[in-house]
C-alpha cells in the first residue's frame, strides 16, 4: 500500500469573507470562525504523488449569525491554467447545509402534511446539488396537489389540463406545468439529471401554485376572520319592472 502522509493544522484568524448565505438567499459577509486544515500526500511511486488540501470551515453570517460549515477542496489531479500560463489547482466548495442563492424557501408551515414534507425534501435535494432526486420530488409535489384538490383524469397529464379547466392554472400555466410533468418523468424513469438552473425555475413555479393555493387563502382566513364582505343587494327597476 503506498504510503499517505498528512497533516493537520487549525487556525482562528476569523477573516470576513462572502460567501452565500442560506438564510438570507444571497452572497453576505461571513466570520470565519476557525479553519482546520488537512493537507495530504500519497506517493505513486516512480517520483510522483497525488496531494490534497482541504479547508474545513466553522462560518456565521454577519447579517442573520446563521452558523454554517464550509468545505474548499483541491488536489494535484484537478489543476488548470492561468492567463499568465501559471499552474493552479481547481477548488471544489461545498456548504452543508446546502443553499441555492437568490431563492428562498416558502412558509409551508401552513401547507398539508403531505404536500409540505414533500415539498421541504425536493427543497433539500436541490440546494444539496441531488438534481434527479429534485426532478422527481418536484413531480410528486406536483402529482399530490392534483390528488389534494381532486383533479380529474386517468393520470397526471389529464389531471393538469383539468387544473386548467377549473382555472386553477392558466392556459399558459398548464404548458408550463405539462413540460414539468415530463421533467420529472424523465427523472424518475431515465434517471436523467436537469440542469439546477431548469429545475429551480420548475420549483418556482410550484412555488407560486403552492403560495396561490394554500398559503394566500390560510393567511387572509386568519388576517380577515372578522371582515364579512357585504351583500349588495340587487337593484329595483322604477315601476316594478324587472332590471335590465
Amino acid at each position: 500500500m503506498a504510503p499517505i502522509t498528512k497533516k493537520f493544522e487549525v487556525t482562528l484568524d476569523e477573516s470576513i469573507e462572502k460567501f452565500p448565505c442560506k438564510k438570507c438567499c444571497l452572497k453576505s459577509n461571513h466570520k470565519v470562525v476557525a479553519t482546520y486544515t488537512e493537507r495530504g500526500s500519497e506517493d505513486c511511486g516512480g517520483g510522483n504523488t497525488f496531494d490534497w488540501t482541504a479547508f474545513n470551515q466553522i462560518i456565521q453570517c454577519l447579517g442573520c449569525e446563521e452558523i454554517s460549515f464550509r468545505v474548499e477542496s483541491s488536489n494535484s489531479e484537478d489543476w488548470d491554467h492561468d492567463d499568465e500560463g501559471n499552474t493552479y489547482w481547481i477548488a471544489t466548495v461545498t456548504y452543508y447545509p446546502g443553499r441555492v442563492v437568490g431563492s428562498k424557501i416558502i412558509d409551508h408551515a401552513s401547507l398539508p402534511l403531505d404536500i409540505g414534507e414533500i415539498y421541504q425534501e425536493a427543497r433539500s435535494a436541490l440546494d444539496s446539488d441531488l438534481l434527479i432526486i429534485s426532478g422527481i420530488g418536484i413531480r410528486a409535489i406536483l402529482d399530490t396537489i392534483c390528488s389534494d384538490v381532486k383533479a380529474k383524469g386517468r393520470n397526471l397529464e389529464q389531471k393538469i389540463d383539468d387544473l386548467h379547466e377549473r382555472s386553477l392554472v392558466t392556459k399558459e400555466g398548464v404548458q408550463t406545468l405539462h413540460q414539468i410533468r415530463v421533467l420529472g418523468n424523465n427523472a424518475a424513469h431515465r434517471g436523467k439529471a436537469h440542469t439546477k438552473s431548469q429545475l429551480l425555475l420548475a420549483l418556482e413555479v410550484i412555488e407560486h401554485i403552492l403560495i396561490g393555493t394554500y398559503i394566500i387563502p390560510y393567511r387572509a382566513k386568519k388576517v380577515f376572520k372578522h371582515i364579512e364582505p357585504k351583500k349588495i343587494a340587487a337593484p329595483v327597476a322604477p315601476n316594478n319592472e324587472p332590471a335590465a
